[in-house]
């Protein structure tokens, strides 16, 4: 495919890849199931670690992601940069949460790889350590 291909909204389908993947965790930041829903694909699908049991369709992995936040309440998902192809990227963020109890903030630093068909994400896998998230985030407290 050629990636300067330009889509009806003037991106090329490199733009949308990028532009989706900062949507998707933007929508996590806001909190917002409508506007993480709209940047899925109906039969998408979404896996926490590679090799894991995948979460589908779209509507399981918003409630999946409803389950997260809330879990995180003062959490923010910020995205630093993104790697993008026509029809994959990879998605570079940080989770941040201040700890009143620490009196700082925890951080994690986290890579998702996702593939776009059709101007939405179809798959979704999380990349980060997963001991070092829960050291951070469960057992400093």
């Amino acid at each position: 495919m050629d990636s300067s291909r330009h889509s009806a909204s003037g991106l090329s389908e490199t733009e949308i890849v990028e532009a989706l993947g900062r949507e998707f965790f933007l929508a996590l930041d806001a909190r917002d199931p409508r506007r993480l829903r709209n940047t899925l694909a109906a039969n998408a699908t979404f896996r926490a670690h590679p090799h894991s049991a995948p979460i589908r369709p779209a509507d399981e992995i918003v409630a999946y992601f409803g389950t997260v936040v809330s879990s995180y309440p003062n959490a923010h998902w910020d995205v630093t940069d993104v790697i993008a192809a026509p029809d994959r990227g990879s998605v570079q963020f940080v989770i941040r949460e201040y700890s009143a109890q620490q009196g700082r903030e925890r951080i994690s630093e986290q890579v998702a790889i996702i593939r776009v068909s059709g101007g939405k994400i179809v798959s979704v896998v999380g990349y980060y350590d997963s001991s070092e998230f829960q050291r951070v985030f469960w057992e400093a407290d």
